[in-house]
């Protein structure tokens, strides 16, 4: 009779679920590790700073300001002013994710533990939207907070919350753009496989393209504004903006960002070579 053997406790990558979270954890473990992930997340937090700085001036200027001129304002939600810079430093981060790897030729490596491509790109994703979801949130939050201390009871326009809470919805989609923003720098990664290309196409995105929609003609600029990442967040919250899209059609458009990108990444990794 053949002596029962006890079945091996290491299973290969991608042979089951226990398998499928060491690879998580092991890109949990790249990324936190890279030198350049600490980079970013310090110029998240130093633009974030230099964003309620500039606040703080445009706070002052409308309190030396004339009642009459005062209507002008602009108002002072870091959402406008501070998170598209974030958004564009954790896309930095999703790019990162996997460029670095390419740059640096381990990318090799980790084809050799994890043949499977598209669950090595898919254990990518899960970090990316798990660090670019965390980072959301907090700076948005951070700066919400921060904004409601600096503008103290002013009234509206400069001031666009009556309660604490109304500010909620603005943050919660300030972080959901910033995760796809983060997923969509991964795809872009995948298909680039250059860090300082990614990075220019997500700083266009995010910061470049919003600033020059507004140049061009009516009304086209208000069609293509409303496309663009940074500006679906009031609208995916239903807040009043300029915009023209409705919550469910902004998140419809964000969605279609990302699915485009990690469709073009999964195609693109699976069928070249590393």
């Amino acid at each position: 009779m053949t002596p029962r053997t006890a079945p091996p406790r290491n299973t290969p990558a991608g042979s089951g679920l226990a398998s499928v979270k060491d690879v998580v954890a092991a890109e949990w473990l790249k990324l936190r590790t890279m030198r350049s992930t600490w980079a970013v997340w310090s110029g998240a937090a130093a633009s974030t700073l230099i964003g309620l700085v500039i606040l703080v001036i445009h706070v002052g200027s409308y309190d030396r300001a004339p009642l009459e001129e005062r209507a002008a304002f602009e108002s002072a939600d870091p959402a406008v002013l501070v998170m598209p810079v974030v958004a564009f430093f954790i896309g930095c981060l999703g790019a990162l994710a996997i460029t670095t790897e390419f740059s640096t030729g381990s990318i090799a490596s980790s084809l050799v533990a994890v043949p499977q491509r598209r669950m090595l790109l898919a254990a990518k994703a899960v970090v990316v939207t798990c660090v670019a979801f965390a980072c959301g949130v907090l700076f948005a939050g951070l700066s919400q907070v921060a904004a409601m201390l600096i503008l103290g009871d002013r009234p509206a326009p400069l001031n666009p919350w009556v309660h604490w809470w109304d500010a909620v919805p603005s943050a919660a989609g300030t972080a959901v753009t910033t995760l796809a923003t983060g997923l969509v720098a991964l795809g872009f990664g995948a298909v680039l496989r250059s860090a300082a290309a990614t990075v220019a196409v997500i700083g266009a995105l995010t910061l470049v393209v919003p600033m020059f929609a507004h140049v061009l003609p009516e009304p086209v600029h208000l069609w293509v504004a409303s496309v663009l990442i940074p500006n679906l967040a009031p609208q995916i919250a239903g807040a009043e903006s300029a915009y023209l899209l409705s919550p469910t059609a902004a998140t419809a458009v964000l969605a279609f960002y990302v699915v485009v990108a990690l469709g073009a990444a999964s195609l693109g990794f699976s069928h070249r070579d590393s």
